[in-house]
């Protein structure tokens, strides 16, 4: 079957010779050949409101012989990695290029984690503090302070509102993103540190 991919522009990108059980993957694929799309790009497929997810067949989501496919391409993946040089650093996975460095911990940063939806980084230091950073601009937004010990580890909840920490003497608090303000504390009761906690997947319990 044949189908066209469009840029969300509605800019023909290709012209493709495609199979029903083609996936995301052989549709990149056959981009690629045909020179219309960068080697490293990450994209998602759509027909109509129908994405074409991982597992899922053109045929699976109502593409057919002369359909229209729209291309939408997706920001590069990053990595993080938190050293005990007091600094955090982010990476470009598909060449491995240090494309930022965030400073401002006093101590060695134990956990930077991502926002659910990439747009922030969360990180825990030695120096008993949290920071919220911009992931695209690398400022720091926000500096949590209330632990008297070192911060492990640090995640957001689902919803990106809350954030979990957890520190030395068995502490882990519960945080409001939006004012910096402790919402609540939680002695876990453990016999050495609290090393790490997170939510559960809807948000309503910590483990």
């Amino acid at each position: 079957m044949t189908a066209t991919v469009l840029s969300i522009g509605g800019e023909e990108l290709a012209c493709l010779a495609a199979k029903p059980d083609w996936g995301l993957r052989e549709v990149l694929a056959a981009m690629l050949e045909r020179g219309a799309i960068a080697p490293d790009v990450r994209a998602q497929i759509l027909h109509g409101g129908c994405r074409l997810a991982a597992g899922a067949s053109l045929m699976d989501i109502g593409a057919a012989a002369g359909s229209q496919l729209t291309l939408v391409k997706l920001p590069p993946l990053h990595l993080l990695t938190a050293s005990a040089d007091g600094t955090v650093k982010l990476w470009k996975a598909a060449s491995s290029e240090c494309s930022s460095t965030l400073r401002g911990h006093g101590g060695s940063v134990f956990s930077a984690v991502f926002s659910p939806d990439g747009s922030l980084v969360l990180t825990a230091s030695e120096d008993h503090t949290m920071k919220l950073w911009s992931a695209a601009s690398c400022e720091c937004l926000r500096t949590f302070t209330g632990h008297s010990s070192p911060v492990r580890s640090a995640v957001f909840s689902p919803d990106s509102q809350q954030v979990l920490t957890t520190s030395d003497y068995s502490m882990a608090q519960l945080w409001s993103v939006a004012s910096g303000e402790c919402l609540r504390a939680f002695v876990a009761g453990h016999g050495e540190f609290a090393r790490f906690a997170k939510f559960s997947p809807d948000g309503q319990e910590v483990l």
